[in-house]
């Protein structure tokens, strides 16, 4: 076993040696030297009995030349033999060898592995070969008084005192434990070898995927039965009938799944692939079992590979495998809940309901699923995801889900979805607008939303599958949508109606809220959210005639990958002093994520107690010390925006504005106004003047706290120069990326323009003193996490109007000697001393400096 980055063997104990190699990765020899003794001692053999790197044969003058085994079992105890070697082959009745990769598989069983059998004197002893790709075991027998080896898969290792033999391979004796990347890699490197082309190497290696998830399927209920694919070298089948059988089950398999498949594929093996070659081959194959692989590791592979048996790029299909696995799990789908997945797209969320419905061993839980998509392609990805993870119905079809919404309406318990969403993708046919509440207008009067019978000229699509995704369910029945956080909180009507429609026909469960870019590998860098909502058995009249109840909030910062790359390669935790990595009892890095720790936080809840489903059938959380966050209902009613974003209403947000409503604190719209853009210093609109030079300040020349500029004149100046700024005018940042950045324009800032990305704040008469109180705020995480929960809208230009930044919160600073501490760095912004820069600036503007003043240069391409 592994603890940590520590190697634990289970015959000698804590080791030096580390799992895994100065990459952090890739597994070390050792490693799997541990793993092997781990599973000799889980299959009975004694720990006492096991010798580790022992010399089984002496050669040349006085034995100076030795042949070691990495490990020996013998038939005693290791402490009755000694260091004899004669003794030792005595009594050995296994031998083994370990490699740390398959590419040294041929010459270390030619010239380690049958040699070892070789130097044994028992019949009974076998020997044992281990890397990352093959587990073998090789045995003797005599014929006509010769000795002939023997080679099978791990299932024909004997227990510990009987004697060898091969027997077939069954559902039960095959193994997950590989990489079915590897493996697959392994295959195509047999069939390179045997001079195949690339287009025939990947259309072989999916007749053989085929056969291989038709055979295992058809076994899972027989699992004591002999597979039709088997290791026929260890069975001693000739390459002949070998090849009869392996094509029988391809075309077995290829009857049966043919319909659902995006292109044709021949029943039989090319004639190029002789029998020979194929009982290579099913030594590394038969013996993987493909079905109950981790999905990670499936995904991996068909990823890999479709990309050269379809020509498919499948980054933009897949959503990542923990979002997926965290929001199937709180959706909790029960026995015979039928689940349905609207835009299914490649099928993950169904995927990941069906291997979680096989854990538990739920009979032809295939029956119960269902997914559909307008497009053909997405469809062909979805049915080939579902089989490659042992789903014997693909129940997924081509559909319009928006335009088929009355006939399907009701038929499902559970639904999730990942809707396409997106201002530009719009539904514009009449005939399926008519369908949907949310595809005709609605008016607001007397405090009141109604939907009337005019129809919309078009709807974004994101905002129909979120109604349809309600309508599919039966009562009580929930669902999962993941959709943009502008959704859920911009003040737009069109989001405005979508939440008061929400709240009428479902309750919030629960509001997860994810970190930028967590879709980027499929092409979308929005900021968005998932919401799970159970439907009511009556819609309400207006949403605010809601009971009260309790739904859940966490927001995730980390999700098991790096967001911010395409490639979406996993994180890991580390060790914070020495940036090590962690790795779990399997001896792999453990991945950095939050989810297990809001599924936790969510059962443990006070929302549990409203939405029962979240914990039932579900054993109870070992710790609920810390139940996770929720929020009252009610708190998203008494707003007139019905504001659902999890930004605003999440622990960390809430809990800054509670610890400082403790004490003495202001609001900052009750001590400055918001100037508008392009005012005067009395309101009136002022215009840029083509041929004046003006000192312009963009987001990126603004810090805490301090700026720069570059001169423009006034027909220079982009379109979002808006802001006029006067000194003491304070500007802080109005976008999402933005919230840290802010200053004070200084004395003689009456040529300065600035960039629309700002607020312009000025102090209200007799609350001048609050200017310090301003000034410390202003450089706080405090004030940065109330103006980024206040955004609205679903990237990073996400916006915080000048009505929701003016609730923002200051503390005071009631100790004077703050006060005094602060009020210097104060003056100095109100001078427009901000930088070293900023000071010697003005001092050359003055003529105070003797350094000369060259032309800027005209652009940053400019090499001097």
């Amino acid at each position: 076993m592994v603890q940590g980055l520590t190697l634990v063997c289970p015959v000698r104990g804590r080791l030096k040696a580390k799992a895994k190699g100065r990459d952090g990765l890739t597994p070390t020899e050792e490693r799997f030297r541990v793993e092997a003794l781990k599973h000799l001692v889980d299959s009975g053999y004694p720990v006492a009995n096991i010798r580790v790197e022992a010399v089984i044969k002496r050669f040349g003058n006085s034995g100076r030349n030795s042949f070691r085994a990495d490990f020996v079992v013998l038939d005693v105890p290791v402490a009755s033999v000694g260091d004899d070697v004669d003794e030792i082959l005595k009594h050995a009745v296994l031998l083994a060898e370990v490699k740390r990769d398959n590419v040294d598989a041929a010459s270390a069983k030619s010239y380690q592995v049958k040699p070892m059998l070789d130097f044994a004197v028992r019949d009974d002893c076998v020997a044992l070969y281990w890397d990352d790709v093959e587990r073998r075991v090789f045995w003797t027998t005599r014929r006509a008084g010769a000795k002939v080896i023997h080679e099978g898969p791990l299932s024909d290792l004997p227990m510990f005192g009987a004697k060898p033999g091969a027997t077939p391979l069954t559902f039960n004796t095959i193994s997950a434990d590989v990489s079915l990347l590897s493996v697959f890699s392994r295959i195509e490197d047999l069939l390179h070898s045997s001079s195949i082309s690339e287009s025939k190497r990947f259309d072989i290696i999916m007749q053989l995927l085929l056969a291989k998830l038709h055979d295992e399927h058809q076994h899972q209920n027989q699992p004591d039965a002999p597979l039709d694919l088997q290791d026929f070298a260890a069975l001693d089948i000739s390459p002949a009938t070998s090849l009869t059988a392996v094509n029988r089950t391809i075309k077995q398999a290829v009857d049966y799944y043919q319909r659902f498949l995006p292109e044709s594929v021949d029943p039989n093996l090319p004639a190029t692939v002789p029998g020979t070659l194929l009982v290579e081959i099913m030594r590394v194959l038969a013996p993987v079992k493909v079905v109950a692989m981790h999905r990670s590791v499936i995904q991996d592979f068909y990823m890999y590979f479709a990309k050269h048996i379809y020509r498919w790029d499948l980054a933009q299909y897949f959503t990542p495998t923990p979002v997926t696995e965290f929001i199937v799990e709180l959706l909790n789908p029960r026995f015979g809940e039928h689940v349905k997945d609207p835009a299914c797209g490649s099928a993950d969320f169904l995927t990941s309901t069906f291997r979680r419905g096989n854990a538990f061993g739920w009979t032809d839980y295939a029956s119960s699923i269902w997914g559909s998509d307008i497009s053909p392609e997405a469809v062909q990805v979805g049915v080939l995801n579902m089989i490659l993870h042992g789903d014997g119905k693909t129940n997924i079809k081509k559909e319009d889900s928006l335009a088929t919404i009355k006939e399907n309406a009701e038929t499902c318990d559970v639904v999730v979805c990942n809707p396409p969403f997106g201002s530009r993708i719009v539904e514009k046919r009449a005939e399926v607008l008519s369908n949907f509440d949310l595809g005709h207008k609605w008016s607001h009067t007397a405090g009141s939303w109604s939907r009337s019978s005019d129809l919309l000229s078009a709807q974004e699509t994101g905002i129909l599958f979120a109604e349809a995704c309600v309508r599919l369910l039966r009562s009580g029945g929930r669902v999962a949508l993941v959709v943009p956080n502008g959704y859920l909180g911009n003040r737009s009507p069109k989001f405005l109606v979508l939440r008061e429609w929400l709240l009428r026909h479902t309750r919030i469960a629960a509001i997860i809220g994810l970190p930028r870019f967590t879709f980027k590998g499929s092409g979308a860098d929005v900021s968005a959210s998932v919401i799970f909502c159970e439907k009511r058995e009556t819609p309400l009249k207006n949403a605010t005639d809601s009971e009260d109840y309790e739904f859940a909030v966490e927001v995730i910062n980390r999700v098991g990958w790096v967001t911010g790359d395409k490639k979406a390669s996993p994180s890991y935790i580390r060790d914070e002093s020495d940036g090590t990595l962690i790795l779990g009892e399997d001896g792999d890095p453990q991945i950095a994520s939050d989810f297990p720790g809001a599924l936790s936080g969510i059962r443990s809840s006070d929302a549990s107690a409203d939405h029962n489903w979240l914990t039932k059938g579900v054993a109870p959380e070992p710790d609920q010390s810390s139940p996770g966050w929720t929020v009252e209902i009610g708190r998203v009613l008494s707003d007139p925006l019905l504001t659902l974003d999890p930004k605003r209403h999440s622990r960390k947000y809430c809990e800054v504005r509670e610890k400082i409503e403790n004490g003495d604190h202001f609001r900052l719209g009750d001590v400055v106004d918001f100037i508008g853009e392009r005012s005067g210093d009395a309101g009136e609109r002022r215009e840029i003047v083509p041929a004046t030079p003006y000192r312009y300040v963009e987001i990126q020349d603004v810090e805490i706290g301090s700026f720069r500029w570059t001169t423009r004149r006034g027909w220079e100046l982009p379109d979002r120069a808006r802001h006029f700024a006067r000194p003491g005018d304070i500007f802080i940042g109005g976008i999402w990326n933005s919230v840290k950045k802010w200053f004070i324009a200084g004395a003689s800032s009456g040529d300065l323009i600035v960039t629309n990305g700002f607020h312009r704040l000025r102090v209200k008469p007799g609350f001048e003193d609050y200017l310090p109180d301003l000034v410390a705020g202003l450089c706080t995480e405090s004030h940065s996490v109330q103006m980024r929960a206040l955004a609205r809208g679903s990237d990073g230009l996400a916006e915080i109007s000048p009505v929701d930044a003016a609730e923002v919160l200051f503390p005071r600073l009631t100790d004077p000697a703050q006060r005094v501490e602060v009020q210097p760095f104060v003056n100095q912004l109100l001078a427009g001393h901000t930088t070293v820069e900023a000071l010697i600036t003005t001092m050359m503007d003055n003529g105070r400096l003797p350094h000369p003043r060259p032309p800027a240069r005209p652009d940053h391409t400019s090499i001097v």
